[in-house]
């Protein structure tokens, strides 16, 4: 009788983590994108220089872990482990859920970051990955906090959360910069 129960038992364990396995994950209805100029979705004027503001991926945590920048044409460019990457806002958008969005008080600011950013794009397009860089050093060792912070600062003579540029290591969340950069949206 022992023997039963434990089949049992296994047996409804081993259904039901198949069955937790295999439940349908919920869908993300693609985004109707009519209006280059806005982002996916909304009536929000996209900024070069806008920082996009994400967890790591589609079903990572609901914690910021990932920042991109908007350049001239209205794409992101973000560094992953592949080297810097350039997608169109559609695109972007599908990779990563619950973007908040934060622009340049001060919009020439984010056309300088903006111009800055494409000619580090340009030179290093395969950059290493590399988050223990100090962050005014290495332009080939990037990650995604990096590379914004050095297209502020070098670009625009903005620097976020006043930063050495010795520093190692800086989460995306330690750039939101009240001081230079206002929220446009949140968790879109």
């Amino acid at each position: 009788m022992k023997k039963m129960s434990a089949l049992t038992f296994l047996l409804s364990l081993a259904t039901g983590l198949l069955v937790f396995l295999l439940r349908p994950r919920k869908a993300r209805a693609p985004m109707v994108h009519k209006d280059p100029a806005k982002y996916p979705g909304t009536n929000i004027a996209i900024s070069p220089g806008d920082l996009l503001f994400s967890p790591i991926g589609q079903s990572e945590s609901k914690y910021v872990g990932h920042v991109g920048i908007v350049n001239q044409h209205k794409e992101v460019i973000h560094s992953i482990p592949s080297g810097l990457m350039k997608d169109n806002m559609d695109r972007y958008f599908q990779k990563f859920r619950a973007i908040s969005i934060y622009t340049p008080k001060e919009p020439e600011d984010g056309v300088m970051a903006a111009d800055y950013l494409e000619g580090l794009y340009k030179k290093y397009p395969k950059a290493a990955y590399r988050i223990m860089t100090p962050l005014g050093t290495a332009d080939h060792e990037q990650y995604c906090s990096k590379i914004v912070w050095q297209a502020y600062y070098y670009g625009a003579g903005v620097n976020l959360k006043n930063l050495s540029p010795s520093r190692k290591a800086i989460h995306p969340e330690w750039l939101k910069d009240s001081k230079f950069l206002t929220r446009k949206a949140k968790n879109l």
